[in-house]
Formats: C-alpha cells, sequence, structure tokens
C-alpha cells in the first residue's frame, strides 16, 4: 500500500450540509482516478450519500467535520490510502475507536458525500451509519443496523445486513447474501435475483426480470409479483409466502407452519400441502 497524495482542497458551500454547527472544519478532497477501479468505503456511525457521474475522471470527497465541542474535531478524520486498484476510505480507525453521540446540546459526526466515476465499483462497510446511493457500476454493500436507499446500479447489487432496511430501485442483478430482522422493499430488477439466509426480515420484490431463487428463510415474509422467470424458495420457516404473476414455475420445497398463496402462476406450481 502506498499513502496517496491528496489534490487540492475544493470548497462547498454550507447549504450542502445537512445542519449548521457549532464548530466544524473541512475534510474535502480529491482523487484522480490514476488506475482506480474501485471504491472501499468503511463508514462505521457516518451517514453517506455517494453518486456516480458520467465523464468524471476522478473521486471526490465532500466532507465536513461538526462538533459541539472544538475539541472534539481532531477526532472526526477521514483515512485514506491506495490498495492496488482500489482506493480505501475510513471515518474511524480500528486504533482508536471511540463514538459519535448526539445527547442534548452534545454532538460529534461527520457529514459525507461522495462522487465517482460512474463506471467505477463500490464496496461499503457500515456499522450504523445509514447510505443513499444512486448511479453506480455495482455494489457490495454490507451493515449492521445501518440502512440502505439505493437506485439506479447497472450490474449487481450484493447485500448482507443485520438489522437495517434496504430500498430501491433500477437495478441490474440482486444478490442477498444474508439478512437478519432487516425488511427489504425492492422493484426494477433487470435481471436474477439469488437470497441466501433470511431471518425475521421480510421480503418484497416487484417487477424482477429475471428469476428468484431463495434458500433458508425463518420467520420472515416473502412478497413476490410481476416475476419474468422461476420462483424457487428452499425452505421457509413460520414466514408467510405470498407470490402473484410468475411467468414461470413455483417451487416451495419445505415449508414449516408458513402459508403459501399464488394466483397468476404461468408454469407449473409445487408448493406443499396445507395442513
Amino acid at each position: 500500500m502506498r499513502l496517496l497524495v491528496v489534490s487540492t482542497l475544493i470548497l462547498f458551500s454550507t447549504s450542502a450540509f445537512a445542519a449548521d454547527c457549532a464548530h466544524h472544519a473541512d475534510r474535502s478532497f480529491n482523487v484522480d482516478r490514476d488506475g482506480i477501479k474501485s471504491l472501499v468505503a468503511k463508514l462505521g456511525s457516518t451517514d453517506l450519500r455517494v453518486r456516480g457521474v458520467d465523464g468524471l475522471a476522478r473521486i471526490e470527497v465532500q466532507a465536513r467535520a461538526c462538533a459541539s465541542n472544538a475539541g472534539d474535531l481532531d477526532r472526526l478524520v477521514i483515512e485514506q490510502h491506495r490498495d492496488g486498484e482500489r482506493l480505501v476510505i475510513a471515518t474511524e480507525r480500528s486504533n482508536d475507536s471511540w463514538s459519535i453521540s448526539l445527547f442534548g446540546s452534545s454532538y460529534a459526526y461527520l457529514d459525507l458525500e461522495i462522487r465517482v466515476p460512474r463506471d467505477l465499483s463500490l464496496q461499503i462497510n457500515s456499522g450504523s451509519g445509514d447510505v443513499d446511493a444512486r448511479d453506480l457500476a455495482s455494489l457490495d454493500y454490507s451493515a449492521g443496523s445501518g440502512d440502505l436507499d439505493v437506485a439506479d446500479i447497472a450490474g449487481e447489487l450484493k447485500v448482507e445486513t443485520g438489522s437495517g432496511d434496504v430500498e430501491g430501485s433500477g437495478l441490474g442483478r440482486l444478490h442477498l447474501r444474508s439478512t437478519g430482522s432487516g425488511d427489504y422493499n425492492l422493484r426494477d430488477i433487470h435481471g436474477d435475483v439469488e437470497v441466501g439466509d433470511v431471518g425475521s426480515g421480510d421480503l418484497d420484490l416487484r417487477k424482477v426480470a429475471g428469476s428468484i431463487r431463495v434458500g433458508e428463510v425463518g420467520s420472515g415474509d416473502l412478497d413476490f409479483s410481476d416475476v419474468g422467470g422461476d420462483v424457487s424458495i428452499d425452505s421457509i420457516g413460520s414466514g408467510d409466502v405470498s407470490v402473484d404473476g410468475v411467468r414461470g414455475n413455483l417451487t416451495v420445497r419445505s415449508a414449516g407452519s408458513s402459508d403459501i398463496s399464488h394466483r397468476n402462476v404461468g408454469g407449473k406450481i409445487d408448493v406443499p400441502e396445507a395442513d
């Protein structure tokens, strides 16, 4: 790894940020693309807005540290380094762990927005921070309790969450590796959907051009509509399944106490019989 040489800092009007604050410091910088093919953002509890921009030749990080006490500003930093063809950005250091808090009039946070070339791949690791992502080539997202609002991902959206919710539209493909109690509401998916393990979270998918394949579901509900291919579910426990409008086959291999309802299925239907 080598340290990046950061280009001249650029100024942004205070109206671009979420709120006024008593003490603030600019943390903005630009990085020339120069062979970078992907961006990795490690957020911790920081919220992020990220946008892909056609024709952009650099990565623009717009950030402001904001705190009720001036002494806390030095702890609000963004670390970045080049790792091969990846640019890695981190808002909290692992060897100097601390938490952003907001109690009464005491607060400290980073307001962060990143603009990237639209063909750049992104990987986002978030703890409790919320992410708003638009107009990207692809996105690999993992989070604890942070929420994701996503739109217009040309390639694949990969997701793994704990209790965070995910909403979005305009996706190339979807790979939901696992989720705990988070709810998913996604529509306008142009390719296939692959779902691994779902705990108690609900999964609502609408207007899927390809097929949907689901692994193991606990108590979460599944609601699928307007699916161009097949729907296949390996097993579901106590969660309910509702399917409306499938051009291909519907298969549920194993079900516990769940209710399974379906209509407008064009192909074969193979589901466990109700008790």
